[in-house]
C-alpha cells in the first residue's frame, strides 16, 4: 500500500491520503503520456488584468490551490509517473519537441499572481524533478503577498528550479483600456520596474534569452479596412488598396499557393519563390478599376521600392503577402486581403517592423548588424532610437500613409517609453535594450481568442492565422505547434474543478480547437477563491 508522502512528509492526514489516492487512480486510468507529455500545470485560473488580445478568455475572478491542494496535486502525480519511469525526471521526460523537463503553468491565468508560487516551483522541482517557467505581464508592487513572495524566489537556490522568466510588454490590460482614475501608466511603468528588479539576481546569473530573462513586446495589428483590386493589366499583375500599388514586373505571371516549409526558421522558409512586383506611390486611394487603369496609363509612377510576392490562403480565402520575410536589415511587410465569398470585409494589415527597422539603421551608424549586441550602449543611443521612429512617422505623413504615421505616435514609441523608464529605475545596463535575446520585439499579436475583435472583419474566424507568421506559429498546415504535436494539461478549474485536457495544438486554428479529450474532477473544498474586491491589484492599478 503507497503512503503517498512527500520527501519532506512524514505523515498526513486522512483526509488529503484520501484525496491522494482519489487523484492517483483518475491519473492512472489515463494513458502514461498524460505525465510523459504534460505541459501546462496550473494551479490558478483567472487573471484581473483583463487584457483585451487574451487568446483563452480569461475572467477578472480567480481560483487557484491552497498549500494542501497543491500538495496532494503533486504527491499523485508523483505515484503515478513512478510506474513508467525510475528516472527523477517525472514529469515532461517525453517531451521532446518543446522543452523536455520544464513545465509551464499558465495558459488562461498570470502565474505570477499565484500566491503560492514560490511552494509550487519547489516542489515541482524537488519532488518531481521538473523546471517552472515564469510568464508574466507583470503584478502590483503594492500587493505585499506576491512582492515578499516573488523576493524569496530570487533570493534562494530556487533560481535553479526556473525554466526561464518572461515579462510581457503590451498596449492591453487595464491599464491601458479603461479610462479610470484608479490606472495610471506611471503606477504600471514602476510595477514592471519593480519586476526586473526582483528578478535581476535571475538575469544576472543566467543571462538573457526566451528560455532564460527577458521581456517581450507585443504590439496592436496595424488593420485598416479598405477596398481591394486586383486585376491584369497590359499583361502585368495589378494589386492595389487604399494607396498602396503593386504592379508585376513581369508579364503573364502565375501565382502558386505558399506554405511554410520549415517553422523553425525564424526568418520563414517558404514553399515558392516570391514574385518580383514594383511598389508605386499613389495619391489617392483606389476605388473604381477604371479609375486606376486610367492613372496608370496617363501618369508617370513613383516607384517607392521593389518587393516580393507571395499568394496565401487561409479559411476566409486568398490574400497577398508583400516581404513576408523579415531580413538582417528589418521588414517592411503589408498583407492585403481581398473580398471572398467568406471575406466580407477587405483590407490589409501592416506587417512593417517599425522598431526593429529603427535598431537597423541606428546600428548601421555603429557598424553593426542588427542581431549584434551593443555593449558600449547608453540610454542616450535609446533616444536616438527613438528620435529615428519619430522620422519615421514624419516620412510616412509626407508619403500619405498617416495610418503608419499615427501608428508609431500612438502604439510603438509609447510602449517604447514605458519600457525604457522602467529599465532605468531597475537599473539594468541599456545594452538590455539593444540585445535580441533580452528585449524581444514579436511584432503584432496573433489572432487568437478575444483578439479576432481587433482585426476589424478581415477574419471571421477565431484563431484562424492571418499572416505568414502567424501561420508558422499555429497554423494547420506546417508550424510549431504541429511539429509538438500534442501535450497534456492539468489545471485547477473554477467551481473546485480539477481540469484535464489533451490538447492537440494541430488543432489550435481550427473550428473544433485544441481540445480532444476533457475530463473534470470535482472536490469539495479544493480550491480557494480571490475576487477583485479583496483588493487583488492588477499591474498599473493606484493603491
Amino acid at each position: 500500500m503507497m503512503d503517498f508522502l512527500l520527501s519532506d512528509e512524514t505523515n498526513i492526514s486522512k483526509e488529503d491520503l484520501e484525496t491522494r489516492r482519489k487523484l492517483y487512480d483518475i491519473f492512472m486510468d489515463l494513458p502514461e503520456n498524460f505525465v510523459s507529455k504534460m505541459r501546462h500545470l496550473q494551479p490558478q485560473v483567472g487573471c484581473f488584468n483583463n487584457c483585451s488580445f487574451c487568446s483563452k478568455f480569461s475572467v477578472c475572478k480567480s481560483e487557484y490551490w491552497p498549500l494542501s491542494s497543491l500538495r496532494n496535486i503533486i504527491s499523485a502525480l508523483k505515484y503515478t509517473s513512478k510506474n513508467y519511469t525510475s528516472d527523477d525526471l517525472l514529469l515532461a521526460y517525453d517531451r521532446k519537441e518543446h522543452r523536455i523537463g520544464v513545465i509551464f503553468p499558465y495558459l488562461n491565468n498570470d502565474i505570477a499572481a499565484y500566491p503560492h508560487l514560490y511552494e509550487f516551483i519547489d516542489l515541482c522541482y524537488r519532488e518531481l524533478s521538473v523546471r517552472t517557467r515564469i510568464s508574466t505581464v507583470g503584478f502590483s508592487r503594492h500587493n505585499k503577498v506576491l512582492n515578499e513572495m516573488h523576493k524569496k524566489i530570487c533570493s534562494s537556490d530556487l533560481l535553479y528550479a526556473l525554466g526561464g522568466v518572461r515579462l510581457s510588454i503590451s498596449q492591453y490590460g487595464r491599464v491601458w483600456e479603461e479610462q479610470s482614475s484608479k490606472n495610471s501608466l506611471d503606477d504600471y511603468c514602476k510595477d514592471i520596474a519593480n519586476f526586473l528588479t526582483i528578478y535581476k539576481p535571475y538575469y544576472d546569473k543566467f543571462g538573457s534569452g526566451s528560455r532564460r530573462m527577458c521581456c517581450e513586446l507585443r504590439f496592436n495589428p496595424l488593420v485598416e479596412n479598405s477596398k481591394v483590386l486586383t486585376f491584369e493589366h497590359n499583361d502585368k499583375f495589378v494589386i492595389a488598396t487604399s494607396n498602396y500599388l503593386y504592379i508585376s514586373e513581369d508579364d503573364n505571371i502565375a501565382f502558386e499557393e505558399t506554405f511554410i516549409k520549415d517553422p523553425y526558421v525564424h526568418s520563414l522558409e517558404l514553399t515558392t519563390k516570391g514574385i518580383n512586383f514594383t511598389e508605386y506611390n499613389l495619391p489617392f486611394k483606389v476605388d473604381t478599376k477604371e479609375e486606376l487603369i486610367k492613372y496608370i496609363d496617363e501618369n508617370e509612377l513613383e516607384t517607392e521600392r521593389k518587393v516580393e510576392v507571395y499568394l496565401f490562403t487561409n479559411k476566409d480565402g486568398l490574400y497577398y503577402s508583400i516581404d513576408p520575410k523579415l531580413t538582417t536589415e528589418g521588414n517592411f511587410g503589408i498583407n492585403i486581403y481581398p473580398e471572398t465569398d467568406i471575406r466580407t470585409k477587405s483590407g490589409y494589415i501592416i506587417t512593417e517592423r517599425f522598431l526593429l527597422n529603427a535598431l537597423y539603421n541606428f546600428k548601421k551608424t555603429k557598424n553593426l548588424a542588427l542581431r549584434d549586441s551593443y555593449k558600449n550602449a547608453t540610454y542616450e543611443d535609446i533616444d536616438e532610437v527613438i528620435s529615428i521612429l519619430k522620422e519615421y512617422s514624419n516620412y510616412y505623413q509626407e508619403k500619405n500613409k498617416l495610418e503608419k504615421s499615427n501608428y508609431i505616435i500612438n502604439h510603438v514609441i509609447p510602449v517604447l517609453e514605458v519600457y525604457v523608464k522602467a529599465l532605468k529605475l531597475a537599473n539594468y545596463k541599456p545594452e538590455v535594450f539593444f540585445d535580441k535575446n533580452f528585449t524581444i520585439d514579436t511584432g503584432m499579436i496573433c489572432n487568437l481568442g478575444r483578439a479576432i475583435n481587433l482585426f476589424k472583419g478581415i477574419t471571421k474566424f477565431i484563431n484562424e492565422p492571418l499572416t505568414p507568421i502567424h501561420e508558422r506559429n499555429y497554423g494547420r498546415h506546417c508550424s510549431t505547434m504541429k511539429q509538438e504535436n500534442y501535450v497534456w494539461l492539468l489545471g485547477c478549474g473554477f467551481h473546485d474543478n480539477i481540469l484535464i485536457e489533451k490538447l492537440d495544438l494541430f488543432n489550435t486554428a481550427s473550428i473544433e480547437g485544441q481540445v480532444s479529450i476533457k475530463k473534470k474532477i470535482q472536490i469539495e473544498g479544493f480550491n480557494n477563491k480571490i475576487s477583485e474586491e479583496e483588493k487583488y491589484l492588477y499591474p498599473g492599478e493606484t493603491e
